[in-house]
């Protein structure tokens, strides 16, 4: 079983490095045009299923991806971004921080340390949720030999790789964010994975 994992493309939360976790912003013109220079590399691959975040700037990104093949396009929580709560929209940005928590850079930098933000999810239970799901879809006997597209996150993806591979807290972003609209590759046989390639651009 092929999986390609890939990260949504560009919004303008992105651009502006304003916390978007689970509001649902959409692809601005360049994540559009960098998810269709990757359907463009992309388009040879004979996926059998789509998964794709409910959240809209993951489902476009598979629709463009998915392109004229005839897959529906299965919507699941268990691709769903980390919720960050009371802190959503509130940015990172040098110069323009405006986050309560003064430690809240422990996210990226020190996530064995991470505060959970007020209603939001923590890192712990993110790993859980997406590791159990792509697990599941491993160990389905009729996944077997197929491929599949799955559309997600930055920290999602980070949650199932780093759950996967039985990674401690503090290595959380071992190999670090994904680049909107990289594809990784995981290849499982028998109840084993390995990474094919990581984090690969088309554009």
């Amino acid at each position: 079983m092929d999986i390609y994992l890939i990260r949504h493309g560009e919004t303008d939360y992105n651009k502006g490095r304003r916390l978007q976790g689970v509001t649902d912003i959409p692809l601005n013109a360049r994540g559009i045009e960098l998810a269709e220079k990757t359907a463009e590399g992309l388009r040879g691959i004979p996926f059998d299923r789509i998964y794709s975040s409910p959240l809209i700037r993951a489902r476009r990104t598979a629709e463009i991806i998915r392109g004229e093949r005839d897959i529906p396009i299965e919507e699941t929580e268990g691709l769903r971004e980390i919720s960050f709560g009371d802190y959503e929209g509130l940015t990172v940005l040098e110069g323009s921080y405006n986050i309560p928590d003064p430690d809240f850079m422990n996210f990226f930098h020190a996530p064995e340390k991470y505060h959970t933000p007020p209603n939001g999810e923590s890192i712990a239970h993110l790993r859980e949720r997406t590791t159990s799901f792509v697990r599941a879809v491993m160990d389905a006997p009729e996944n077997e030999g197929r491929t599949i597209l799955m559309a997600s996150h930055g920290a999602a993806i980070r949650g199932m790789l780093s759950g996967l591979l039985g990674l401690p807290a503090a290595q959380f972003w071992n190999g670090g964010v994904h680049k909107n609209c990289a594809v990784t590759l995981l290849r499982a046989e028998r109840g084993a994975f390995g990474i094919v390639f990581e984090n690969r651009v088309y554009y």
